[in-house]
């Protein structure tokens, strides 16, 4: 009987250790997703900081902008400048996109993101873009661009 006893304190022990285990691995595993999310957070705002330095520094597009938010005509050389300017910003709303549908980025960040996204996908000039660059998105960005045209 001493030795059955023994061996069944042995076994809660094994089974206390092996609870422990699993409770240190999912700490673990929560650990390293809030490491990644903090990660995805840095990079989102670096490349934020990087789009809006590309209108900063670029005379010639800063010109352009202010055309359009004056409702001004754009020459065809404004018009490739919009374009360009366009694409990093773009890039950076498919990037959002996918980190939220990875989980990597909140429902209170996605919608900071869609809000500007709405703001800016009304304008004639983006419109006209999107209509020759929609094909270089991922189909389910491509969709909430569509739809955010259609409000």
């Amino acid at each position: 009987m001493d030795n059955h006893a023994t061996t069944d304190w042995l076994q809660i022990l094994g089974f206390a250790g092996l609870i422990a285990s699993l409770v240190f691995v999912g700490l673990e595993l929560r650990q390293s997703r809030e490491i990644a999310i903090a990660d995805v957070y840095q990079q989102r705002a670096a490349m934020l900081i990087d789009v809006h330095s590309i209108t900063l520094t670029s005379e010639l597009l800063y010109d352009a902008y202010n055309k359009v938010q004056a409702g001004e005509q754009l020459n065809a050389g404004d018009q490739i400048l919009m374009a360009t300017g366009l694409t990093p910003i773009f890039t950076y709303w498919e990037n959002n996109h996918f980190q939220y549908e990875m989980g990597l980025l909140s429902e209170e960040q996605w919608l900071s993101s869609r809000n500007a996204m709405k703001a800016v996908v009304q304008r004639p000039d983006v419109r006209f873009w999107w209509q020759s660059e929609r094909a270089e998105m991922r189909k389910s960005f491509a969709d909430v661009i569509d739809e955010l045209m259609a409000e």
